[in-house]
């Protein structure tokens, strides 16, 4: 079996969000496209594409497809090298990759992307991290809960992270654009219950006792069908409902306000924190498991206790401290660019596509 990536094809195998797009779904377009980069044969296998990922993915070159039998109407004779699972928490593209790895009969790989406590069918997904090769893992947390499904230590690889953002950025043009006149508190991620949306809402008016001319501004689409009524419930002028936005937009935002705030309860690694210190902001965590080994506790942010009145302590702590909030961006973006970079991810992916005597032994085939 060839898998060590010369003239092998890799498949990249994902399913989307539709509007929705989620750091997953942007973390397999800059998989595929970077290794297209590095002038690797690689074709996509993705469902419910943002429009955003379709375009990225034909930008670089890379074909997909919307399923296994439209690839292989246009492709018969296609034989892949390594097929490269994306994001357990859309779970039948990955078991949909096992299957493709079986079939002909080559290394897989799976980037998990998210936590235990939001796969929908978290016996599927155990069957799926069992089946793979390689396991990739963002955090130590993420390596012991992937030990505790039973995959073995040698097939767990640690990965590091990487920002999203590109381009240059306009804060002035942002503020100008959304009324943003005074410091902002920033929330960017879809809107659903374990990102903690409903946290921060709630967090604002304690907030505003204290700090009246603070904003808050909320990024991303609605995922959880109360969302809209959450919203309605905490209307305020200072309160800015963008919702689902560009990649530009995004990175303006970022880089506009004075810190990034998700109180996820659930997560690994999100993709929003590298691109917030990136941009020199610090962070506001929940407590999820590994959020004391993302986040260094008061060097480049905080993690917070769950309970809106524990994250608006957290939030006047540091809108109050122009010097300590700036030293702890400051602190991220030195991270950042120390330790984050997609030549660093990729370079942790094409290392595991190194030849191998062959697949994982036959697991059960996830339905």
């Amino acid at each position: 079996m060839d898998v060590s990536g010369g003239t092998g094809e890799v498949l990249v195998v994902f399913a989307g969000y539709g509007p929705a797009r989620a750091g997953a779904e942007r973390m397999a377009v800059r998989a595929a496209t970077g290794l297209a980069a590095r002038s690797r044969r690689v074709t996509a296998l993705v469902t419910d594409a943002h429009p955003e990922t379709v375009a990225g993915l034909r930008a670089a070159g890379v074909p997909l497809h919307a399923d296994a039998a439209e690839l292989l109407r246009a492709r018969p004779d296609f034989a892949p090298s390594v097929v490269h699972a994306f994001d357990l928490a859309r779970p039948d593209a990955p078991a949909e990759a096992v299957r493709l790895a079986r079939r002909y009969g080559v290394q897989l790989v799976l980037t998990p992307c998210s936590a235990p406590q939001v796969w929908p069918d978290a016996v599927r997904a155990g069957e799926v991290c069992r089946a793979a090769d390689v396991v990739f893992a963002l955090t130590a947390a993420e390596v012991t809960a992937l030990s505790g499904l039973g995959v073995p230590a040698d097939r767990i690889r640690r990965l590091p992270s990487a920002s999203d953002l590109t381009g240059p950025v306009d804060t002035a043009g942002f503020r100008r654009r959304h009324g943003i006149d005074g410091p902002f508190v920033l929330f960017v991620g879809r809107r659903m219950v374990s990102k903690g949306y409903r946290t921060l809402l709630e967090a604002m008016a304690p907030v505003w006792r204290r700090l009246p001319a603070t904003r808050f501004v909320f990024v991303g689409p609605d995922v959880d069908p109360d969302a809209p009524a959450h919203f309605a419930a905490h209307a305020d002028p200072r309160l800015h409902d963008l919702g689902a936005v560009d990649e530009q937009t995004k990175h303006d935002a970022i880089a506009a306000c004075e810190l990034l705030c998700l109180p996820s309860v659930a997560d690994v690694f999100p993709l929003v924190f590298a691109e917030a210190w990136t941009c020199g902001r610090p962070v506001v965590s929940g407590a999820f498991s590994g959020a004391y080994e993302v986040v260094r506790q008061g060097v480049d942010g905080l993690v917070v206790p769950p309970g809106p009145a524990r994250l608006a302590a957290g939030l006047i702590e540091l809108l109050g401290d122009d010097v300590r909030r700036r030293q702890l961006g400051a602190a991220g973006r030195r991270r950042a660019e120390r330790s984050f970079g997609w030549d660093r991810v990729l370079d942790a992916y094409e290392s595991s596509y190194a030849p191998s005597p062959g697949p994982a032994a036959p697991t059960t085939v996830p339905r």
